[in-house]
């Protein structure tokens, strides 16, 4: 499979950029040649489409045969497919696909310490192992704040902490873990210098409005600035504004004008 995904990225369009081979569940390969690839996992009651393609007309040709194989499965409720081209998105509503969220894409050139006084009444910090389980339930409360927000498995957080230049950092008040922040560094061997990616950021919506999301984000940034961050990479739904409010107030500034493009149909 490894392979396909690697030929995939070829394509002039595709949805693979940032595909994860431990996010598949039982992958059927629909087309697979010189003009495309679709293929797609099972997600409970969702099919998740993959794709590449050269063209537009191949993009609806592939689209076309791989919905026909999916309504076989009567157990599949919704289709879901990520990354579609703005030019594309006409057509796509035509077939009964609606935009689900659509991400765009924050950057902080010019990373600078932030000085903080944290509230006497919260506390920053690297996660702990056992707190994996209370991390992921952090993440599952804040479900519904943002399009398409799912929350985290306790699998991924340990994953994720685990990993080379990733960390994991936890608010607590009151010796309770509310908020979550997941991080990693990337490209310290690029010409552009390393670069911080803020991966994730949740708070209990009991502590909502209290700065806490704001002292998350200034302990990430002055930790990716000690480990060699020069800039400051995040993501977020275009209609998450009180998210953007935030990110902005730390200097980050929208880079392009449509996002990553999700959309899902019912069948």
């Amino acid at each position: 499979m490894k392979n396909l995904i690697d030929r995939a990225k070829q394509f002039k369009y595709n949805s693979l950029e940032h595909f994860n081979l431990s996010d598949m569940y039982d992958t059927k390969v629909c087309i697979n040649n010189r003009e495309c690839i679709f293929f797609y996992s099972s997600l409970s009651q969702k099919a998740k489409i993959d794709w590449a393609v050269n063209s537009k007309e191949t993009f609806f040709d592939g689209l076309d045969k791989t919905i026909d194989m999916i309504s076989q499965n009567k157990s599949f409720k919704k289709i879901i497919i990520e990354f579609i081209p703005v030019e594309y998105v006409p057509e796509m509503e035509e077939y009964g696909f609606k935009i689900t969220s659509e991400w765009i894409d924050y950057w902080n050139n010019n990373l600078k310490t932030i000085n903080v006084n944290h509230p006497k009444f919260l506390s920053i910090r690297k996660i702990k192992e056992n707190e994996y389980s209370i991390a992921s339930k952090v993440t599952k409360s804040c479900i519904g704040y943002s399009r398409e927000y799912n929350g985290e498995s306790t699998e991924w957080i340990k994953e994720w902490d685990e990993k080379n230049n990733s960390a994991v950092f936890v608010a607590e008040v009151d010796n309770k873990v509310i908020g979550v922040c997941c991080v990693s560094l990337y490209g310290n061997k690029s010409k552009k210098e390393t670069v911080l990616w803020l991966r994730e950021i949740a708070v209990t919506p009991k502590y909502h409005s209290k700065k806490i999301g704001f002292n998350l984000m200034s302990f990430a940034i002055n930790w990716g600035i000690k480990n060699g961050a020069k800039r400051s990479f995040l993501a977020c739904d275009i209609e998450n504004k009180k998210a953007i409010k935030l990110y902005e107030g730390l200097g980050y500034k929208r880079k392009s004008k449509r996002g990553q493009i999700n959309m899902e149909m019912s069948i």
